[in-house]
C-alpha cells in the first residue's frame, strides 16, 4: 500500500502531494501490552490491492460524508499539518460582489460578470460543503467566486476553528481544480494559532478579507487587526479585496473596498 508521495515546495516549506492520504499505524506499548490503533484510510480512493487482507485497513463509507465524494482527489496538502493548498489568484479585480445565496436564479448574463462571495451566514454555506458536486456547475457559470467563509469565532474550541479552516481551504482547492476562478479569502479565529489558520493559503496573491461582524467590540477589533497584520507578514498579498467596514490601522493603500450587500439587499436582489 504505497502512498506515492512527491515532494513539492509550499511557502518555502517542503510539502508532499498525496495520491492516498493515510495515517500510519500507531503503536503504543504499555509494559507487556500494546495498544494498536487501526490503520485507517481517510480518503475515499479505491484500494490499490483488492486482495489485501490487512484487517487494519478500513474504508468507512457511511461516515465520511463529502470526503467520500472524491473531493480530495488531485489536491495537494501541506506536509506540516495536511491542510489543502490553495493556488494564488493574480488576475483582474471584479467590479461587483454579491452574496452566493442571492444568485441562485440569476441569468448567465449576470453571473458571468459578477463575483460571488460567501461572507454570509454559515447556513448558506453548509449546503456547498454537504453536496459539493451538486453546486459545481452553478459555480462554474459565475465570473469569480471568493473562498467559502465558514466561521472561525474566537470563542470556539480550537478543533472547531481548525475544522472550518480546513473545510474553507479544501473547498477552495476543489473549486480551483474544477476550473473555477477563485479568489482566496484567508481568515483567522485567534492569534496564538495564526500560522495554522494561514497554512495552505497562497503567498503573493490577490485575496479577499471580510470584516463584517466585527462591530465596535474592542476585543474583536483587536483580534481582527492583529491577525490582519500577521496575515500580511505571512502571506504577503499583492492586493486585498475588502468586504465590510474599514478598520482603523489596516492597509488602505493596497485595498479595494466593496459594500456590504448583506445589509442593503444590493441591486441584484434579495
Amino acid at each position: 500500500m504505497g502512498d506515492r508521495k512527491i515532494d513539492v515546495i509550499y511557502n518555502d516549506l517542503p510539502c508532499q502531494r498525496y495520491g492516498i492520504y493515510e495515517f500510519s499505524l500507531l503503536k503504543y506499548s504499555l509494559k507487556h501490552k500494546s495498544m494498536i490503533y487501526p490503520y485507517q484510510k481517510l480518503l475515499p480512493l479505491e484500494f490499490e490491492n483488492d486482495n489485501d487482507n490487512n484487517k487494519y485497513l478500513i474504508e468507512n463509507y457511511k461516515t465520511l460524508g463529502p470526503l467520500h465524494s472524491m473531493l480530495c482527489k488531485g489536491i495537494e496538502f501541506t506536509s506540516r499539518n495536511q491542510f489543502p493548498i490553495v493556488e494564488p489568484y493574480t488576475g483582474e479585480l471584479p467590479e461587483n460582489l454579491c452574496s452566493i445565496h442571492r444568485l441562485r436564479k440569476k441569468p448567465d448574463s449576470l453571473l458571468r460578470v459578477i463575483c460571488a462571495h460567501f461572507f454570509t451566514d454559515d447556513s448558506n454555506i453548509e449546503p456547498f460543503w454537504n453536496n459539493p458536486f451538486k453546486y459545481l456547475r452553478f459555480l462554474q457559470r459565475i465570473g469569480w467566486i471568493i473562498s467559502t467563509d465558514l466561521s472561525l469565532y474566537s470563542n470556539m474550541l480550537l478543533i472547531q476553528m481548525l475544522w472550518n479552516s480546513f473545510r474553507n481551504k479544501l473547498l477552495s482547492a476543489f473549486y480551483q481544480r474544477n476550473g473555477i476562478r477563485l479568489i482566496p479569502a484567508p481568515s483567522w479565529g485567534d492569534l496564538p494559532h495564526i500560522e495554522l489558520f494561514m497554512e495552505g493559503w497562497p503567498k503573493g496573491s490577490i485575496i479577499a478579507i471580510n470584516s463584517t461582524g466585527i462591530g465596535l467590540d474592542k476585543r474583536c477589533r483587536y483580534i481582527w487587526l492583529e491577525g490582519y497584520h500577521a496575515m500580511l507578514d505571512i502571506l504577503k498579498p499583492i492586493h486585498i479585496m475588502r468586504y465590510g467596514a474599514c478598520i482603523e490601522g489596516e492597509r488602505k493603500e493596497m485595498s479595494t473596498y466593496y459594500p456590504n450587500n448583506n445589509k442593503t439587499g444590493y441591486r441584484y436582489g434579495r
